[in-house]
């Protein structure tokens, strides 16, 4: 049993902020029920989470946010939301999970999946999956690809970290937070040599677990067939669009 912080202080503006109602992402409804509540209620029946810290706008979010759930105020970053979350639970020398509230299909069976496949000498464990096996379970999908060596894969939005390993690399994270949706820009983080073997299509799942390692001085490790649930988030109107469509959980 480990701790959650859940982010939830993503705001929509323009034609999505419209379309869906709401200018706070985690609120966004999809078959009546807010995504927060969809990640919360996964979290809470996985039977691997002891409690959950949310951390986002209260003045929204407090209506949606019941106990045994942790409301904290918001910063002015997601890095520095995230180390509000991790302050406030006791994960102690162990895993605290991280996960985004714009999961409209996170179950528990892949929250515990995570858990239970983790590496034990891992200081981040990112869960990858490639495009068959996502498209298996979401067909039709507009989401984007990353291709590697390996093939083209998606990261999940939920994963694991021994909070520690956050606090001292916190400059760092920002700066991976701030390039998260950009694969040349990550690349180009990441060093040259690295960012040429992207954009080669020679630079494999492998190449960049070793490149984190030595950059972060953490152990990273990447768990791969990954359950599709911890990658389908919501970003665009094109995803809002599909994940409208869907017509089961």
């Amino acid at each position: 049993m480990i701790p959650a912080v859940v982010t939830a202080g993503g705001r929509l503006d323009g034609a999505l902020a419209e379309v869906t109602g709401q200018s706070v992402k985690a609120l966004v409804a999809l078959d009546g029920a807010p995504m927060l509540q969809r990640v919360l209620e996964a979290l809470a029946s996985s039977g691997v989470v002891r409690e959950t810290v949310v951390v986002g706008p209260v003045a929204h979010l407090e209506p949606h946010v019941t106990h045994p759930n942790r409301l904290l105020a918001e910063g002015d970053s997601g890095i520095e939301n995230l180390s509000r979350g991790l302050k406030a639970v006791d994960a102690g020398e162990g895993f605290a999970l991280f996960a985004a509230s714009d999961l409209p299909y996170l179950c528990a069976d892949s929250v515990r999946w995570l858990v239970e496949n983790a590496p034990e000498d891992a200081d981040i464990v990112f869960p990858i999956t490639d495009r068959q096996r996502y498209e298996a379970r979401f067909p039709g999908t507009p989401g984007a690809w990353t291709r590697l060596s390996d093939g083209e894969l998606t990261g999940g939005s939920v994963f694991l970290m021994r909070p520690a390993a956050i606090a001292r690399n916190r400059a760092l994270l920002e700066r991976v937070f701030n390039a998260r949706k950009s694969q040349w820009q990550m690349a180009q983080l990441l060093g040259l040599s690295f960012a040429l073997k992207f954009a080669t299509g020679r630079l494999s799942v492998a190449d960049a677990v070793v490149r984190a390692t030595a950059l972060t001085g953490c152990r990273c490790k990447v768990l791969r067939d990954a359950h599709p649930h911890l990658a389908c988030d919501l970003d665009t109107h094109e995803e809002w669009l599909y994940l409208k469509g869907l017509a089961h959980p």
